[in-house]
């Protein structure tokens, strides 16, 4: 009975307080509803650049009238067979250009058909078969075999820096080849007329993939955590009014704490490359400078969200619960673990309201891409943007609490 009074007393204090009860209602909500939004879809609208030059036409052997030319444009029924919600097809003459928007990550896939696809894919298939009767000019003919092996394939050139996306991507093109072969002949395999190549040649695992985000997401949480209780333990305790009160003007006390969390969070940040790369060989060909400052750029923005968190808990225990309230979307819907290109899409411009999805997508281009500063201007633009209105709005917290002291 003791047990239950002491119990009684918890639900009261609980109760008379609407933050806390507002925070054990809403937090696992909003965390399954994060969830169910992130992890249910499936990848859409990912950019693939076709270079067709097949002519349309194949030039086959009867036994009445000798060689016939017909007409067929396989290549242009491949690309209707395609599934245009999961890719976003583009369209290009130049083999070339569509391999380097993949190569600088403007695309996922860029497939080319050779001017002879038609032709050569229809002989592929009467060689597996065999005799072939048609109708030709309102008569029934018999199509032969040609003679010598032309080569059908078709060129495929992945960003496979995704592990997540390139499965995808394979499904969709087999299955349109699939549904090719099937007017043509069962026999054949997609393998048979697909020559894949690669970015990476399948060196990124899910492991490479996740590790950029994985720690911007750590740093997210340790620093945000340290801080905010940090600087409600100072404040709880008097330490942070006997700041204020000394010759401490209210931004240089908010610039010394970013400060000083923010070269904690490049001690951190170090750690977690290093023990990544050492100890689990994740990809990493960047420049480490790049990568220290995108992290010093973003975690400065961290302490101005942590010091306005600060601000509206009023112990600890508020403070923990205020903090799961900003990591749960970020680790849900900046894509630390699932592309953003798989989110439904009215919740992806959620997901770059983030400055974690911004900090992931310039981690990752250094780490994985071995990208310049002049490839990521615009992640480190939003990650300063970000920190420069927190930097603000920290300086106004701290002098409303100046003045409160």
């Amino acid at each position: 009975m003791k047990s239950w009074a002491v119990a009684k007393n918890v639900f009261r204090r609980v109760g008379k307080d609407p933050r806390t009860l507002a925070l054990i209602i809403f937090t696992p909500l909003l965390f399954i509803l994060m969830y169910g939004y992130s992890f249910a879809g499936s990848p859409k609208h990912l950019k693939v650049i076709i270079v067709n030059e097949d002519n349309g036409l194949a030039s086959v052997r009867t036994e009445q009238v000798g060689r016939i030319t017909i007409e067929l444009k396989l290549a242009d029924k491949f690309v209707n067979a395609l599934n245009h919600e999961t890719l976003e097809i583009i369209k290009s003459a130049n083999f070339d250009y569509a391999q380097k928007q993949v190569k600088i990550g403007q695309a996922w896939a860029a497939l080319s058909f050779p001017k002879n696809f038609s032709h050569a894919l229809i002989n592929a298939a009467l060689r597996m078969t065999g005799p072939k009767e048609i109708t030709h000019e309102g008569q029934t003919i018999r199509v032969l075999p040609s003679e010598g092996n032309e080569n059908p394939l078709a060129v495929v050139y992945l960003d496979d820096g995704n592990p997540f996306i390139m499965p995808t991507l394979l499904q969709e093109l087999s299955q349109a080849f699939s549904n090719l072969l099937a007017e043509q002949q069962g026999a054949l395999k997609p393998v048979n007329l697909l020559e894949i190549h690669s970015v990476y040649n399948n060196k990124i695992t899910a492991l490479d993939y996740t590790a950029p985000g994985v720690i911007g997401f750590a740093l997210t949480l340790i620093t945000i955590m340290l801080t905010v209780i940090s600087i409600v333990r100072e404040r709880t305790s008097g330490t942070l009014t006997r700041l204020l009160i000394a010759p401490v003007r209210p931004w240089e006390a908010s610039a010394g704490y970013m400060l000083a969390f923010a070269l904690i969070a490049l001690f951190q940040a170090a750690e977690l490359l290093l023990v990544s790369y050492y100890l689990f060989h994740i990809h990493f060909v960047g420049n480490p400078a790049w990568i220290a400052l995108i992290i010093f750029v973003y975690t400065i923005g961290l302490q101005g969200v942590a010091t306005l968190l600060s601000t509206l808990a009023r112990n600890e225990f508020q403070a923990v619960q205020y903090i799961l309230v900003i990591l749960i979307p970020s680790i849900m819907m900046s894509g630390v673990f699932w592309p953003l290109e798989a989110m439904p899409p009215q919740i992806q411009p959620i997901a770059w309201l983030s400055p974690l999805t911004y900090a992931n997508s310039a981690l990752r281009e250094v780490m994985l891409r071995g990208r310049e500063l002049s490839d990521i201007t615009m992640q480190l633009g939003v990650l300063a943007g970000f920190a420069l209105l927190m930097l603000i709005l920290s300086v106004q917290s701290m002098r409303r609490q100046a003045y409160s002291a």
